[in-house]
């Protein structure tokens, strides 16, 4: 993979969890976003993949990966074809999603994707989804925290609505207490119905662009006839994403009780001109501030015989780096929230990074990064991110 196939490398999500925590609904969950092209990967240990059949909204069947645990099987071929199948250009995915077994070790999969080479696609977070009524009896079960969280990059605390109003806030805090005495910086979110932001783990949308002609993601039309089609979307989509606004409009659940969408993933922009600090910036990507899990965007710094410019993305404790043309651009669309305060569209910057994650405090992380980004560190920190190029391509 070379590096500019690094800089639009398709991300893969690994979705674990024990049995029953809410791993399917929160995938039809992502699946139902009305902007998002998500490609699937589902695990199961029988012959005939039964969560399969669960999953809704695909852009086209999923890949069953079936005969046992991924992370149990003697290789890892059927999983290293299926992701390089669905990262082909043509089909411009936002994400790759893995469902896994409800018995995979999140680091044992981190290793085996981490590990395929060089391919147009990189691990884009671990998410391991909790029962909140079911933690301590199935997962949650030794003295010591379990071990799983210490390659996980965000925790889900899913089926709150199964708990009194007065008692999800402690339930969550108590799985949180457990989860951060393995991993302090792991971001833990509770929600229901595995109602999570899709902002909080990937771009909904960013396929069409790392397509790179201009066309939706959902388009089959790409202005070149030579061009292989795009595959086209189930018809049942469409249905789905219908009903998913008018759920979202409306606020409820499938039973009338009124319940929040999901939790919104909070959202800010940070720009600068000039050469940025490397060195600063690198510091804050590989110690995340408490409550940021995402953080996107490019650099430009003083790079030896004249200024380069770097993309940088940051998911939990993994950071990954790229070249990419230097010319200064325009400030980039708010990710998450509308009412993420953000630069104003025609502004032109040298230095951008849009940073993602839940309950963070803002006012500390811009003041870090407008520190690091306008701080014209010469060339401090340059040779720390050529290294990370060189991990990725």
């Amino acid at each position: 993979m070379n590096r500019k196939q690094s800089a639009g490398a398709v991300p893969v999500i690994l979705l674990t969890g024990y049995l029953g925590a809410g791993k399917t609904s929160l995938l039809n969950h992502l699946l139902r976003h009305p902007d998002a092209r998500i490609g699937v990967v589902v695990n199961d240990f029988g012959d005939l993949n039964i969560d399969a059949g669960l999953v809704v909204g695909q852009v086209d069947e999923p890949f069953s990966i079936s005969g046992g645990c991924i992370c149990c099987l003697d290789d890892d071929t059927s999983l290293e074809d299926a992701l390089t199948a669905l990262a082909k250009p043509r089909l411009r995915l936002d994400a790759i999603i893995v469902e896994a077994s409800g018995f995979a070790e999140p680091l044992t999969l981190a290793r085996m994707v981490t590990r395929m080479g060089h391919h147009p696609f990189h691990l884009g977070g671990v998410i391991d989804v909790v029962d909140a009524t079911m933690h301590a009896a199935t997962v949650d079960t030794e003295t010591a925290p379990p071990m799983r969280y210490a390659a996980t990059t965000l925790v889900l605390v899913n089926k709150l609505d199964q708990l009194p109003v007065a008692d999800r806030d402690t339930a969550v805090a108590a799985i949180r207490e457990r989860v951060h005495q393995r991993n302090p910086r792991l971001l833990v979110v509770g929600t229901s119905f595995g109602r999570l932001d899709p902002a909080l783990i990937f771009d909904p949308g960013s396929g069409a662009e790392r397509g790179g002609d201009g066309t939706r993601s959902g388009d089959s039309s790409t202005g070149d006839e030579s061009a292989e089609p795009i595959q086209a979307e189930l018809p049942i989509r469409e249905l789905i994403r219908q009903a998913y606004a008018e759920a979202a409009q409306e606020g409820i659940d499938g039973e009338g009780e009124s319940v929040p969408v999901h939790h919104h993933a909070q959202s800010v922009t940070i720009t600068a001109s000039g050469c940025a600090d490397a060195g600063a910036v690198l510091d804050f990507l590989e110690d995340l501030p408490a409550g940021v899990y995402r953080v996107k965007g490019s650099i430009l710094v003083d790079d030896r015989a004249g200024r380069r410019r770097y993309g940088l993305q940051a998911v939990g404790p993994n950071v990954y780096v790229s070249t990419v043309a230097s010319q200064p651009t325009v400030a980039p669309q708010p990710t998450a929230v509308p009412q993420s305060r953000t630069a104003p569209q025609e502004e032109s910057w040298d230095s951008a990074l849009v940073v993602i994650g839940e309950s963070f405090d803002e006012a500390d992380v811009r003041a870090k990064l407008k520190a690091a980004l306008r701080s014209d560190g010469g060339a401090n920190g340059v040779e720390r991110l050529r290294h990370y190029v060189r991990l990725h391509s």
